[in-house]
């Protein structure tokens, strides 16, 4: 019988120093598993020599390696959903080449995908040497998306995750959304979905590409990708100012007519009223402006990424002209 294949996807950038270290960690583990395997390696934009040292290490496991080179830096999400579109296991993990997605974990994915789960999402107990404050904002954040949200996104759940063949085929022709959060798009398409839990040693080598502006900005695309609260909570806001406003009228000409008393707001209060309500405004059209930005967005088309140059796994080794 044909033995089921496994592809293990892993973005990388500017992981010069650490992504030998990595691929050496995830054939040791490959190797003992009872599954042709394959590793797909994509280099988004990488400027610091990782594409070199990628091309070597196809050259050294020309059977195991896939090397995929972006044209550009297209993002981490992007980067990952080229992985996963080149990936052809029935079974594909997702990983990233940190090493803080410890590749020992990958038996126990494995293990759940036989017993029928489509999706296992592994999930982060504790973090080494993470600080207190992208903790609590992460929290938060999960927190605030899962209560805004009717599709449930696993708290602390990661990048670090196993899908089945026919869940990547829908990821590869159904779902092409170019602003992407796949930590709840793999929430959304349903399937069996189980979790493993596992504790995230601290970065191998250089430093973490999550600054707090793109932090940001990925929790930006979740809250606008899954959730349509924010423009009911500024219709609701502006319906309740009309009332208020409203109900104020009529007690201004009450007064006037029933009490012979003219209300004269002071200075200071229509100041007030007048800057609150125009923050409020420019608040929310803002937050309207980038639910329209992400419309435009998609109605461009643009692909996701832009793919310079494959290695695949089944090229032969390059020799040099003799």
């Amino acid at each position: 019988m044909t033995r089921q294949r496994l592809t293990v996807v892993a973005p990388v950038y500017n992981e010069v120093r650490g992504i030998e270290h990595f691929t050496d960690a995830v054939l040791r583990v490959l190797v003992d598993l009872p599954y042709d395997s394959t590793v797909v390696l994509v280099d988004d934009g990488s400027t610091d020599g990782t594409a070199a040292v990628l091309d070597r290490l196809h050259d050294a496991h020309p059977d195991r390696l896939t090397v995929i080179h972006l044209s550009r830096n297209f993002g981490h999400q992007a980067a990952l959903t080229a992985g996963m579109d080149y990936a052809d296991g029935d079974a594909v993990i997702c990983m990233d080449a940190d090493l803080q997605h410890p590749p020992s974990v990958i038996p126990q994915m494995l293990e759940r995908w036989q017993h029928g789960f489509d999706i296992v999402q592994t999930v982060r107990q504790q973090t080494e040497n993470v600080g207190w404050f992208k903790d609590v904002t992460a929290r938060l954040f999960y927190a605030l998306i899962n209560y805004l949200s009717a599709t449930r996104i696993e708290p602390n759940g990661c990048d670090f995750r196993l899908l089945s063949r026919r869940v990547v085929e829908v990821f590869r022709k159904d779902i092409r959304e170019r602003d992407r959060f796949i930590r709840g798009l793999v929430s959304w398409v349903g399937f069996r979905y189980c979790t493993i839990e596992f504790d995230a040693a601290s970065r191998f080598a250089g430093e973490t590409k999550y600054s707090l502006t793109k932090m940001l900005s990925f929790a930006r695309v979740g809250l606008v990708s899954f959730s349509k609260v924010p423009l009911k909570v500024a219709a609701l806001f502006g319906f309740g100012v009309s009332v208020l406003s409203g109900l104020y009228g009529l007690f201004a000409v009450s007064a006037y007519l029933f009490f012979s008393r003219a209300v004269m707001p002071g200075w200071a209060s229509m100041i007030v009223v007048a800057t609150f309500l125009g923050g409020c405004q420019l608040v929310f059209l803002g937050l309207i402006g980038e639910y329209i930005a992400t419309i435009f967005d998609e109605t461009k088309g643009r692909p996701l990424y832009i793919v310079a140059d494959v290695r695949d796994a089944s090229a032969p080794v390059s020799k040099p002209d003799e």
